[in-house]
């Protein structure tokens, strides 16, 4: 049981930092700012890659931590209402952090049209760099197939186009998810990990960080650069505290 500021010291030796959140959970999200004032205090340089935006979208991120525009156009731009239903008010505080910082926010997601494409195995509409990047799509991670299968269940009761069962088509743009936000992660470490003060923090989804599967594993393929990663666990003042000490190096706990 350790506080931020301890945490914090922790990570002095680690460029990268993947934080998992649980997406409509306001205390998440709260600890998660916390932790960055926490790091900006201790005079670090923040740059944060989230899976909200795209790389096509680094432009608008610039120019929202640059000051020319404020929170209320990034969220216009990103037409976020239209996107999502998960709380632009939950995330807000988190860009101000980085923003105060001086950091940079980056995008690393694919677009929904490029996941539909990896969905349906539209190849013939996809560009050559699309092409070879499903080319490369490792399907075959036993580990990975074990932690999300059981969560794709659902989609066996939503309508199914095609002959290939849904929940293939989801775990295939799982990993395309995983591969596509990792590449991005290991080229944003070349550009922006410069001096020791220089952090690279991931905050994405739980599910793409636990048990060092997801992401990680794919960054690992490509970077040797040593990173920690932080997930969070709801528990239930009720109940026995119970938690897998192997779902990542720190677990925030909440109720």
């Amino acid at each position: 049981m350790i506080n931020t500021s301890i945490l914090v010291k922790q990570f002095e030796h680690y460029p990268i930092i993947f934080v998992g959140d649980h997406h409509n959970t306001k205390k998440t999200h709260e600890f998660f700012n916390e932790l960055l004032k926490e790091m900006d205090k201790n005079g670090y340089k923040l740059n944060l890659a989230n899976e909200w935006f795209s790389p096509s979208h680094d432009k608008i991120l610039e120019e929202y931590t640059s000051d020319k525009i404020d929170s209320k156009k990034l969220k216009e731009e990103r037409q976020w209402d239209k996107f999502t239903k998960f709380k632009w008010e939950y995330l807000e505080p988190i860009y101000e952090t980085v923003k105060k910082n001086g950091g940079r926010l980056y995008g690393i997601n694919l677009t929904t049209e490029e996941r539909k494409k990896i969905s349906t195995k539209n190849t013939k509409d996809m560009s050559k760099d699309e092409k070879d990047f499903y080319d490369s799509l490792d399907l075959n991670v036993n580990a990975h197939q074990k932690l999300v299968m059981p969560y794709l269940n659902h989609c066996k009761k939503m309508p199914n186009k095609t002959n290939e069962p849904c929940e293939e088509r989801m775990y295939r743009v799982q990993v395309a998810w995983d591969s596509f936000m990792a590449n991005n992660v290991a080229e944003l470490s070349k550009k922006v990990l410069k001096t020791k003060k220089d952090k690279l923090l991931v905050f994405v989804g739980s599910m793409h960080i636990e048990y060092d599967l997801g992401i990680p594993l794919r960054f690992a393929r490509l970077s040797n650069l040593p990173f920690l990663t932080i997930s969070n666990e709801k528990i239930s003042e009720k109940e026995d505290l119970e938690i897998d000490i192997n779902k990542s190096d720190f677990v925030y706990i909440y109720n």
